[in-house]
């Protein structure tokens, strides 16, 4: 029991070291059809904050919107 806390408070430490595109990027990659509202949502930002990010990931060429913008999904590039 004591080692599944200890684990995931080493997780917790993790996840306040990654930037907001990293955990913007994780999301996406543990699930390719997530919104911005639901990542704004999990990540306690604005819709606004997460556009923003998620316009400078795909600049970088990291992600990619695939199809309409309420049935596509994102798609991993990097």
């Amino acid at each position: 029991m004591l080692s599944i806390i200890d684990e995931a408070i080493d997780e917790m430490i993790i996840a306040q070291k990654e930037t907001t595109q990293e955990k913007i990027y994780t999301l996406i990659k543990k699930n390719l059809s997530i919104t911005q509202i639901e990542m704004a949502r999990i990540l306690n930002l604005t819709r606004d904050g997460i556009s923003y990010h998620i316009k400078i990931l795909k600049e970088l060429g990291i992600i990619e919107r695939v199809g309409a913008t309420k049935n596509g999904i994102w798609k991993v590039l990097k």
